[in-house]
């Protein structure tokens, strides 16, 4: 089955519900936002907050999530309100074209992929109305906003700080002890107290490529544990924690993770050498222009703020929980 990759502008867009909520979320230069549209913005990540068991967390975090869509949703209505100044405008052909780039990027031909957003609850019309005002606002900053040339001086910088400041990877071995898809409370204390047998073998001296190869569960076990070097970025977040916060020679505590119990060992630590400037200078100076474009945009809309009328009815949030 082929696996369909709905784009987030497109999964995040208002679309139809059976339940019309008519609250007011703020006014915007007179024209409404309703709370509706800001929850379908933040769709899919209120649903991950809407699992957090701690009630006052759940508010806070919910209450936060709100608040940013709130203020993406203020600065496309006012970059719209911008379009209509400047006369910019796109055509059904130009609107056409954007699906049928959404619909490539996905792998699926046009009625493959109309047949795909309807399945996430978002209709064409509503995908078409996405498209052409992401178009509308891309020709309001692409109108206001003019790319700056980067010079080879601030290549030149920036690639001396990413030498100054280079990038680690470890070398580590890894002990998991699984624990069952459906684990019972018997099932996840024996893997446990595998774990904790595996820890004082260790502690007690025996070799960790030992201990891995005749305890570990994981796809490394005949290789003693050994994940080579890695990154950050690459592995679990628990492993990649443990392994980036130990020195060389030293284990991990154990740690619990959904899927079992792990112990780390870490090998070795070593800086990664930056590529030679030529090869990289491009990459850099495309990651410069993109960052200052990134930045323009920000002054502009802060620009729009201070002539504009906002009237914001949500509630100040706390900061996001870090769960």
């Amino acid at each position: 089955m082929k696996r369909i990759l709905i784009p987030v502008a497109l999964l995040c867009a208002t679309a139809a519900r059976a339940e019309i909520k008519e609250r007011i979320a703020a006014i915007v230069n007179g024209q409404p936002i309703t709370l509706s549209e800001v929850e379908e913005r933040v769709g899919p990540e209120l649903a991950r907050v809407q699992q957090i068991s701690d009630e006052t967390a759940r508010a806070r975090d919910k209450s936060s999530l709100l608040h940013q869509g709130l203020e993406q949703l203020i600065d496309e209505k006012l970059i719209e309100s911008e379009a209509h100044t400047i006369g910019a405008d796109v055509s059904e052909d130009e609107v056409q074209r954007g699906l049928e780039q959404l619909a490539r990027q996905s792998s699926m031909e046009v009625p493959e992929f109309k047949e795909a957003l309807e399945q996430q609850g978002i209709s064409w019309e509503t995908a078409r109305e996405t498209v052409r005002r992401q178009q509308l606002m891309g020709q309001v900053l692409r109108f206001k906003i003019k790319p700056r040339k980067i010079t080879d001086e601030e290549v030149q910088t920036a690639y001396a700080a990413i030498a100054k400041d280079p990038e680690y990877e470890v070398r580590a071995r890894h002990i998991f002890v699984a624990t069952p898809e459906r684990a019972t409370p018997a099932s996840v204390a024996a893997a446990h107290k595998k774990a904790e047998d595996a820890m004082r073998r260790v502690k007690a001296g025996e070799t960790f490529a030992l201990v891995a190869r005749e305890m570990s569960d994981g796809p490394t076990a005949r290789e003693g544990g050994d994940l080579g070097y890695f990154k950050k970025g690459l592995m679990l977040p628990a492993i990649e924690q443990a392994a980036f916060s130990l020195k060389p020679g030293q284990i991990s505590p154990l740690i619990k993770t959904s899927s079992g119990y792990h112990i780390v060992l870490v090998e070795d630590r070593r800086a990664i050498p930056p590529k030679p400037l030529p090869e990289v200078k491009e990459e850099i100076r495309n990651r410069l222009a993109n960052e200052s474009i990134f930045k323009e945009r920000e002054n502009y809309v802060a620009s729009l703020r201070k002539t504009a009328q906002i009237d914001e009815k949500l509630e100040t949030p706390g900061p996001v929980s870090s769960r």
